[in-house]
């Protein structure tokens, strides 16, 4: 099979483009798919001393807005053909595993794209806590 496509890639690359598509199906509300891609991508990067879950992320949200929250459970349930059958996925829950490889990537790289800062721009000015970012790069 000669002639197929092929691409050379990096952890940083690789996560960057899974953030990527994971804010594009954020934007379709296709929650399944950012918590799954977000997932990954945090996962693949590398371990850090760097604070990449910003103090007082889940305290700037009000306790009833949360409700029962358990990423891993979401999390390891998209990954996994265990029970139950259905679960519901929150805008929330959505959103803070989208932040979580948001932020650890920078923590990591020192790095934010364009597509990240709008991300993190549209979750403060909708009630959700944001960090600080470096300057885009």
């Amino acid at each position: 099979m000669r002639n197929r496509p092929s691409i050379e890639t990096t952890k940083q690359l690789a996560a960057l483009r899974q953030i990527h598509a994971a804010i594009e199906h954020f934007q379709k509300q296709e929650f399944e798919c950012v918590i799954t891609l977000a997932g990954a991508a945090e996962g693949l990067l590398p371990p850090t001393d760097a604070p990449h879950l910003f103090i007082g992320m889940k305290e700037g949200i009000a306790a009833e807005d949360l409700g029962p929250i358990d990423l891993n459970l979401v999390i390891n349930w998209l990954k996994h053909a265990k029970p139950p059958d259905a679960v519901t996925v929150t805008e929330v829950e959505t959103v803070i595993v989208l932040q979580r490889a948001i932020t650890k990537f920078i923590a990591v790289y020192r790095k934010i794209s364009r597509q990240m800062d709008g991300f993190l721009g549209w979750a403060g000015d909708n009630g959700y806590p944001v960090p600080t970012q470096p300057k885009r790069s």
